[in-house]
């Protein structure tokens, strides 16, 4: 199907960055300035505000063609508001082709900027610092001289030359968007239509219950005025501010009581202390309060609310290397847990709304009580209920149950689990995989660890959400700390039902981490260590063959590079190395990229410690263990097999640098890229059946639907239909119905 390349300059008065497209095109200052197009190879041609739309970009549209663009939402969203204000044609969300997506599919840059250095494009084709400066001439409101009101903005007319120059950007945008499409692999037809479902969920939004949002944030700055009188005291004037970091450090020094910084886990460490003086006790626990940032989440919900209380373009299709959405702007996909006090107590949504709409932190403190109605803490439990359904609507909401875990031991064969989650599933009145999994670990049954059981949350749901993708202590204590796991306690009942090979396994693995100073030896006390270190152990015990799977998937992606067009089948996946890339065929036919793929060597090799002995052979990179040899500080034993490395994003997302693909790394991206496409299949099958979706975080999805229309239990069992390719993979989801959004 013919294509055109399209590209717009706009101006609004609004920021794009910080208030997000829905107030930037919603503001009555928004215009577009500038199109440039290419329809298939002909010439580039352009059009400029107060023209008639062009004749063929019109038959273009018309005729059903498609429009490519760089973050063509952007594009798509222009052409939207001239069809509704200039009378251009109107063109349907599946026309459009977004090579950003495909570049980000391949584990590119998400910026045209970026992604051209990553592809080897000329610096000629790339975004100029000249181009960023006639952006802020043209597209930004003038900056206001003293005494002047109002926005206005410069004209064409009055900078006639760089005007013209601003086309010539444009057009170099199209050139250079046209040449980065050249070199990338297209999406599947289905994906495409996954992408137009983005479209319309983003379109849909997500409303905002602004007049509780605009108390929260005036409750907020009461409370953190009141909790800064609190702190003023209880330090006798030395603090008077919780955000003077610095000082209270000192204050609770001059207390007798060391501490690094006063960060979360820093704070928490020293709350833990039985013997901790109450008046810094006191400190702590107010500057734990103040600090409490998920108020900034409110925030953003109304910065980036429209007049009609929606936040829109919510969601990135396939931001991240799995295929997964990213939430921008406010960020759905990262809302706070809320406190197990929160939970228990299962407030009244209403009832707490009116009572944020008092903004009185005293009258949340009388309502709920000294721990529970603490007001910063409250509004971050109950931020999710701050999106709520319009008017004669409901939210309709389901997530799938243990989602990462199915899908992990069914492509991995672990019959056993397989099993116990199709029964559990089938008949919940049975031990739960926490149970279980905390049962095999202690070597006990679940008659022992039950329901309410401490081990089941500390030992079984810790170790099933933190070993799966060869996790250690490391994974398993941070995932502790996301679960307010005390470490100390568990020690003891692990060590006495840990078999004797296994105690002295885990013993000399933490002498050996101790010497080296690594894997968290250094923060966490010998026996919560050895704890860890047997929790693991056990896990692995009674999973192997999700071990084995980590090794398999290793031996396959070495295979794979070693030979170059040949498919190399592992599981229930598929490894070939082609067109400069590892790629990883899921069970869904669905594709993860890793660039540039290449082995590299490693060795067995014996390395100088910090106390002068020499620690066991590990394993080490030959490069770096060559080195280290010159200098007397390693012994090479032998060769053993080489890293997969390929090419990945560095946490800014803009530069490409090579990085170790772990067995553990390429099982999470398998494991997380499965668990996507089942969701999306559920999330089709909603749509369908018409249940408009309007957002989804992960392993959940809600709709907004009419009051009384639809049923729940249908929509569970709907989004767990499964697709062709997932036959025999445990499925389940449950959700509820309401007008709030609430955590599951």
């Amino acid at each position: 199907m013919i294509e055109c390349r399209a590209d717009f300059e706009t101006r609004s008065d609004i920021d794009l960055r910080t208030r997000g497209q829905g107030p930037y095109f919603a503001s009555p200052h928004f215009r577009p300035l500038i199109l440039k197009y290419r329809i298939d190879a002909g010439d580039v041609r352009g059009w400029v505000w107060g023209e008639p739309c062009p004749d063929d970009f019109a038959q273009h549209i018309r005729s059903g063609g498609l429009i490519r663009a760089f973050n063509a939402g952007f594009e798509r969203q222009c052409l939207k508001w001239l069809s509704a204000n200039c009378a251009w044609p109107s063109a349907a969300v599946e026309q459009f082709r977004c090579t950003a997506a495909e570049a980000s599919a391949l584990g590119l840059p998400r910026s045209l900027e970026y992604v051209g250095p990553a592809l080897g494009l000329p610096v000629d084709m790339l975004k100029s610092k000249r181009g960023t400066a006639l952006i802020n001439l043209f597209s930004k409101p003038k900056r206001l001289k003293k005494g002047e009101t109002g926005i206005s903005f410069n004209e064409p007319e009055d900078f006639p030359t760089e005007f013209v120059e601003f086309q010539d950007y444009c057009a170099q945008d199209v050139v250079a968007e046209d040449a980065v499409a050249a070199r990338l692999i297209p999406l599947s037809d289905y994906e495409w239509k996954v992408y137009a479902f983005d479209q319309r969920c983003n379109d849909r939004g997500l409303r905002i219950d602004r007049r509780s949002a605009i108390s929260a944030m005036r409750l907020a700055e009461k409370t953190k005025a009141l909790l800064d009188a609190e702190m003023k005291d209880v330090t006798n004037g030395v603090v008077r501010q919780c955000t003077q970091v610095e000082q209270l450090k000192e204050w609770i020094q001059s207390q007798g009581i060391d501490i690094e910084s006063a960060a979360k886990a820093d704070i928490l460490d020293l709350l833990a202390m039985d013997d901790l003086p109450e008046q810094v006790r006191s400190a702590l626990e107010i500057r734990q309060q103040a600090a409490k940032t998920s108020v900034s989440k409110i925030n953003a919900m109304l910065k980036r609310a429209c007049p009609d209380d929606r936040v829109y373009n919510a969601f990135i299709y396939h931001k991240a290397s799995p295929g997964r959405w990213q939430s921008v702007g406010v960020n759905f996909n990262n809302m706070p847990r809320p406190r197990r006090e929160f939970d228990d107590a299962h407030l009244d949504a209403s009832i707490l709304h009116d009572a944020i709409r008092t903004e009185d932190p005293e009258w949340l403190r009388t309502l709920y009580g000294p721990m529970l109605g603490r007001p910063l803490d409250l509004l971050s439990d109950a931020v999710r209920s701050f999106v709520l359904a319009g008017p004669g609507h409901e939210l309709v909401q389901a997530d799938y149950s243990g989602i990462e875990g199915c899908v992990l031991a069914w492509t991995s064969g672990e019959d056993w689990k397989v099993r116990a989650m199709h029964e559990i599933f089938a008949d919940p009145s049975l031990p739960d995989m926490y149970r279980r999994t905390a049962a095999q670990i202690m070597n006990t049954t679940t008659d022992v660890i039950t329901k309410k059981h401490h081990l089941r949350q500390s030992v079984g749901k810790v170790s099933e959400l933190s070993m799966g993708y060869a996790g250690g202590v490391g994974a398993f204590y941070s995932m502790s700390r996301n679960y307010n796991v005390d470490l100390a306690p568990l020690h003891d009942p692990v060590w006495e039902t840990a078999p004797e090979d296994r105690r002295e396994k885990a013993v000399k693995r933490y002498e050996k981490c101790f010497k080296q100073g690594t894997f968290n030896t250094d923060v966490l006390p010998r026996k919560s260590w050895i704890a860890c270190e047997l929790i693991k152990i056990g896990w692995r015990a009674a999973n192997p063959a999700i071990v084995k799977g980590w090794e398999l998937r290793g031996d396959a992606m070495r295979a794979a590079i070693r030979n170059p067009g040949t498919i190399v089948p592992c599981l229930k996946l598929a490894y070939l190395v082609d067109r400069g890339y590892l790629w990883c065929r899921l069970p869904s036919g669905r594709c993860l990229a890793y660039a540039k793929p290449k082995l590299r060597d490693q060795v067995w090799a014996k390395l100088k410690l910090p106390d002068g002995t020499w620690g066991e052979a590990e394993v080490v990179d030959r490069e770096k263990a060559e080195k280290m040899a010159l200098r007397g500080e390693a012994e090479i034993q032998g060769n053993t097999s080489p890293a997969v490395s390929v090419l990945g994003l560095d946490k800014s997302g803009k530069i490409m640098k090579r990085e170790i693909l772990t067995n553990g790394i390429a099982a999470e991206n398998d494991t997380q890229a499965i668990a996507r496409d089942i969701l999306v299949n559920g999330i089709l099958k909603a749509e369908d059946a018409g249940y408009p979706i309007i957002g989804h975080v992960y392993d959940e999805m809600f709709a907004e639907v009419p009051q009384g229309w639809g049923d729940l239990e249908t929509f569970e069992k709907l989004i767990c239909e499964h697709p062709p390719w997932a036959a025999g993979l445990p499925l389940q989801a449950g959700g509820w119905r309401g007008k709030r959004y609430r955590k599951a």
